[in-house]
């Protein structure tokens, strides 16, 4: 059974992850008995660099091939490199709170595609041993709210076993 005072928070670069980030650190700060995870999912791979359409000529698709690999790593170095700075002020907002340090983590996490974000928080919930997922919701109202998805949402309806809060 997952411990509840394991809190996995998935975070980006928004006023409502930095939200969820605070209220966390309300909650756990000055306590040694918990872990909070600092989840990060990179943004899936351009479509221009999935793959190579494919060459008779093997030499050519080796080489085609080759290009690809070498962008996709730069590409995903760049973006790695991106979310330094969310780390970095969402450690600084739960040591602010008395969370001590090392009882921080940072992950991230490659999404393959935007339909795999909730399991990826799943998993590493699971993996982990989080027995609370944590994530930010912006409010929405009127018409926008009605046909807008959001990841608590679909946590609450997926995580069977773990805790979510959804902090708005």
């Amino acid at each position: 059974m997952p411990n509840a005072k394991n809190m996995l928070i998935a975070v980006d670069d928004s006023e409502a992850s930095y939200r969820a980030v605070t209220y966390v650190g309300s909650i756990v700060g000055g306590r040694e008995d918990c872990r909070v995870c600092l989840l990060h999912a990179l943004p899936p791979l351009p479509r221009e660099l999935l793959e190579f359409g494919g060459s008779s000529n093997p030499e050519h698709e080796a080489q085609e091939e080759a290009r690809i690999k070498a962008e996709q790593a730069r590409w995903i170095e760049a973006v790695t490199q991106a979310t330094e700075p969310i780390f970095t002020r969402a450690k600084r907002m739960l040591q602010e709170a008395h969370v001590p340090a090392h009882a921080v983590e940072t992950q991230i996490v490659d999404t393959v595609n935007t339909q795999d974000l909730i399991q990826d928080i799943l998993d590493t919930a699971q993996k982990g041993n989080f027995g609370t997922v944590v994530v930010g919701r912006e409010s929405l109202h009127g018409f926008k709210a009605l046909f807008t998805s959001h990841v608590g949402d679909a946590l609450i309806r997926q995580a069977h076993g773990l805790t979510v809060w959804v902090v708005e």
